[in-house]
């Protein structure tokens, strides 16, 4: 029996087994060298891992210091009891620790207070202490909706029609979104010498000098007497509102209130 095994046929398998081979590696390799340029391309990595979008930072409210422009309208805000406020929180807060100084005793140095109003403010404070006057006493500023609506349902519990008509009836405290309190202009001021929010803060030094000098910095008494039908609101001689320079000037000349210099 012949062997079917010879050397022609053993070169001729050898042979184009290992062209087979060579065929089959030179396609892999041109494969290879077409494809990873596009893995590692800028194209290819976009589409499998898409940039992640910037996480945007948050600051505080009263973080928020506004751009000044230049015009005192934006503080001719008239919040009564015809005209709530937003009850949102305003952006343009700082904490009042964080402008005063020893110019003046804070109650709560924690307390927010608008940006232009605390400035004013500070520089009020200063020249009353260069005239001998004071330490004044900042006790509150700026109030949310929320507190100021509990101080308002606490007064409702002690007189269930506290607030039912104001025009006649003049209330102290005011519900929540009808208080200017919520601005961040409006400031409670007594003196570390006389602490009490009544009619006798008025016969202080301190009294006297805010009614006289506060519209040079801007300030105006809120609720002033012989205006509680206007207001709704009693007479409150440590209640300030901040309106700015011009505003303040105008309604301390004429003797009116806010409202009554608003709807001319």
């Amino acid at each position: 029996m012949k062997n079917r095994f010879s050397r022609s046929s053993y070169y001729k398998k050898r042979f184009f087994g290992y062209a087979g081979i060579c065929i089959f590696a030179g396609i892999l390799a041109a494969s290879l060298f077409f494809a990873l340029p596009l893995l590692h391309s800028p194209k290819a990595s976009e589409e499998k891992s898409p940039a992640l979008p910037a996480v945007k930072q948050t600051e505080e409210s009263f973080d928020i210091v506004p751009v000044a422009t230049g015009s005192e309208d934006k503080f001719l805000i008239l919040i009564n009891w015809d005209n709530p406020s937003s009850g949102e929180r305003p952006g343009d807060l700082v904490r009042q620790e964080d402008v005063f100084g020893e110019e003046v005793v804070l109650v709560n140095g924690e307390g927010s207070i608008q940006i232009d109003a605390a400035e004013a403010a500070q520089e009020m404070f200063l020249a009353a202490t260069a005239q001998g006057i004071g330490p004044f006493q900042i006790t509150t500023a700026y109030r949310s909706v929320e507190y100021q609506e509990e101080l308002f349902q606490k007064r409702k519990k002690q007189d269930p029609s506290y607030g039912e008509d104001p025009k006649n009836y003049p209330v102290k405290v005011l519900p929540g979104k009808f208080s200017e309190h919520t601005t961040g202009l409006a400031l409670d001021i007594l003196s570390v010498s006389y602490s009490q929010a009544d009619d006798g803060f008025a016969d202080t030094a301190e009294g006297k000098w805010l009614l006289e000098h506060a519209h040079e910095f801007g300030f105006i008494l809120r609720y002033p007497k012989e205006k509680e039908h206007i207001t709704g609101v009693i007479y409150e001689p440590w209640h300030y509102r901040y309106v700015g320079k011009e505003a303040a000037k105008e309604i301390w000349e004429q003797g009116i209130c806010l409202e009554e210099y608003l709807q001319k």
